[in-house]
């Protein structure tokens, strides 16, 4: 670079304004950097107090932008360029038009070939003000250089710039396998999938594949990118200025683990990041997005993802946002899904419902926000158990079926659940027939209540030779007979004895009948005998 200006670490002091311009900015300062020749960093050297006025991004050469400069002391200005190793504090937005800096070392040479070059060695970042302050003459180099050479082309012309290849060149961008241009920084993401049993497992992205090993992808980033601007990441800001912390600084590379919905959102971050574009919110994905958010330090990513959850969390999306929230540990999103889904779980997808954890479904059957009509609970549970079979223990089994959740089973979910309860009491080698508010005695009551249809027709199907009748009678088998025989006997007693209750009370209709059509016989008979 012909000329460099070194920024230290800005310190942000605001300066009294009282005595206007010549208050704010140091009369004359513009001369003093071109006073004279050489270096000027001598603590008792006066230290002017300049504005910077005009700011544009130019490319040095093919692989090099740089940021050419005007400093103004209110009347007079002067030229400066800003070396690509700084550019980052002018796009971080640290360095502006209309900045306010104080130059407290310099150097100004002459080279052979009558170029005035400024060099600044060290400023102070002092505040940023609104407007350009005075109303400066063009460069004083311009101005000395036209004297110098007869009013030829000034070395800071427009002309002297390619405009096409600034017009062609392209912003930094992060990249994914090789490298693209500048990168100073690698990130490796791998990918995690928890398979139903709870182990890890791994899927490629992009393919169907299942393997042992996991998923890993490295993307290459700008340290620049990722610490400064308007998007910063507070993770990497931190991470980037105690490098002697770190073991990352070895290989510059952060490795993060991520699961699968993180890791596919992770590309739609970085595009947060470099380019200003927002990232495109789905159920899906939202929670991961703000997971990512909170982990990385992206505030303003954060705000957006939670305010998107909050409009579009409902009754359908209430699944998907538990299902992630578990997986991220977001306690509070956990909560309003389980909470909202016990509420109107009647309306709930039942494959929704029986693809749940265990814990959860517990958590939402045994919930006081639960409204759900017991026999239609009792359907979703066997449902539950048929299909998570493996999952289903008899601790789970009884504390979804409680007496005071589900006080009554329907007749088409009592003889099945009835076995379930029987299957997981001798699993465990316990009988809890005698215990009170058992799920067992609700189902042997169920299954009673409706003898004909879940006893009597079955059998009587099963008797029949004539093929017609058991088709009509709709019976391919006897379930209750894959009971144990003390519970076959039980259900059989208990049918006997309602199947005699409900004679006898048949039997008492009939007599009433009877009695009722004596008196009316009687009575017509009178009736005819008087006339």
């Amino acid at each position: 670079d012909v000329l460099r200006l070194s920024l230290s670490q800005p310190k942000i002091t605001m300066v009294a304004a009282a005595g206007g311009v010549g208050a704010r900015l140091t009369e004359g300062g513009v001369h003093q950097l071109v006073a004279s020749e050489g270096d000027h960093c001598d603590v008792d050297c006066p230290t002017p107090t300049l504005q910077l006025i005009s700011l544009r991004r130019v490319p040095a050469n093919a692989l090099t932008d740089v940021y050419w400069a005007v400093l103004s002391d209110g009347d007079s200005s002067i030229e400066v360029v800003i070396s690509s190793h700084l550019s980052h504090l002018v796009q971080s937005g640290n360095l502006g038009e209309f900045c306010i800096i104080k130059v407290k070392a310099w150097q100004y040479n002459i080279t052979d070939d009558n170029i005035h070059i400024l060099q600044l060695a060290e400023v102070d970042v002092l505040e940023n003000a609104a407007e350009k302050l005075g109303d400066p003459a063009e460069s004083i180099l311009n101005s000395m250089h036209k004297r110098e050479t007869g009013g030829s082309e000034h070395y800071f012309d427009d002309e002297d710039w390619d405009a096409a290849s600034e017009e062609e060149s392209e912003p930094l961008t992060w990249s994914l396998g090789e490298p693209s241009a500048f990168c100073d920084w690698s990130i490796e993401v791998t990918t995690q999938i928890a398979n139903s049993k709870g182990k890890r497992k791994v899927k490629r992205e992009g393919s169907n594949i299942k393997t042992s090993q996991p998923s890993v992808q490295v993307y290459h980033v700008h340290k620049a990118i990722l610490s400064s601007g308007r998007r910063r990441s507070e993770y990497f800001t931190t991470l980037f200025k105690q490098s002697h912390l770190y073991n990352e600084f070895e290989s510059n590379t952060s490795k993060i683990q991520l699961e699968e919905s993180a890791a596919v959102a992770f590309p739609d971050i970085l595009d947060y990041l470099y380019k200003d574009k927002n990232v495109r919110l789905t159920a899906s994905n939202a929670t991961a997005v703000r997971h990512l958010a909170h982990y990385f330090g992206i505030r303003s990513l954060w705000k957006c993802a939670s305010s998107y959850i909050k409009g579009d969390f409902s009754i359908e999306t209430a699944p998907v946002y538990l299902s992630e929230a578990m997986l991220y540990h977001d306690t509070k999103l956990e909560q309003a899904s389980l909470d909202i889904l016990a509420e109107k779980i009647e309306e709930v997808s039942r494959r929704i419902l029986i693809n749940l954890p265990p814990q959860s479904f517990e958590r939402i059957v045994t919930s006081p926000k639960l409204r759900c009509r017991s026999k239609k609970l009792s359907d979703v549970v066997l449902k539950y158990c048929q299909t998570q079979r493996s999952n289903v223990n008899l601790d789970l089994l009884m504390r979804c079926t409680r007496q005071d959740v589900m006080p009554s089973v329907s007749r088409k979910s009592a003889l099945p659940l009835l076995k379930v309860a029987v299957a997981e009491e001798e699993k465990t080698g316990v009988n809890l027939k005698n215990t009170n508010n058992v799920l067992r005695s609700r189902c042997v009551d169920a299954c009673v209540e409706e003898w004909k249809e879940t006893l009597a027709k079955p059998l009587l199907a099963l008797e029949s030779r004539d093929k017609n009748i058991s088709r009509i009678l709709a019976a391919n088998s006897v379930e209750h007979r894959d009971l144990p025989l003390t519970i076959q006997v039980e259900l059989l007693e208990k049918a006997l004895c309602a199947a005699k209750i409900e004679l006898d009370d048949v039997k008492a209709e009939l007599l009433y009948r009877e009695e009722q059509v004596e008196k009316l016989t009687s009575k017509l008979s009178g009736s005819q005998h008087h006339g």
